[in-house]
């Protein structure tokens, strides 16, 4: 078994927030296999098949999320947001540099497409909860 240990911290200014924002969690998460480590893959075009990021399987999942900012040549940037599905829920919607770290159930298989004609570069991950 090993540990991840996931970090969430969020700062603002008081002019933008009315008064400061300072916020720092931390957890130490117990993972055991499957693990799927940092890795990339296109998804298609909108109205494509939808690429599947976490499969439906035993044991909980934390999930990690990035759109890169490019599309599938790594060169070419792209604004387009990505479509996260939990199952065939069109759930979460991530734009060009932002991520996403979650819990997710183990019977949900976790899909993605592009919302646009242009296919998008994702960064992925996934470790199982530990028992």
């Amino acid at each position: 078994m090993a540990t991840l240990t996931p970090k969430l911290t969020l700062t603002g200014s008081a002019a933008d927030f009315g008064s400061a924002l300072s916020l720092s969690v931390s957890d130490s998460l117990d993972v055991d296999a499957p693990i799927v480590g940092i890795s990339q893959v296109a998804i298609n075009v909108s109205g494509g098949a939808d690429i599947t990021l976490v499969p439906s399987s035993a044991g909980n999942k934390y999930v990690y999320i990035k759109h890169t900012g490019y599309q599938e040549d790594g060169a070419t940037a792209s604004n387009n947001e990505i479509v996260v599905d939990f199952g065939t829920t069109d759930s979460i919607r991530i734009n060009a540099g932002e991520f996403a770290f979650f819990p997710a159930k183990a019977s949900t298989a976790i899909t993605a497409v592009s919302n646009h004609t242009s296919t998008i570069l994702v960064e992925y991950g996934y470790w199982t909860a530990g028992s």
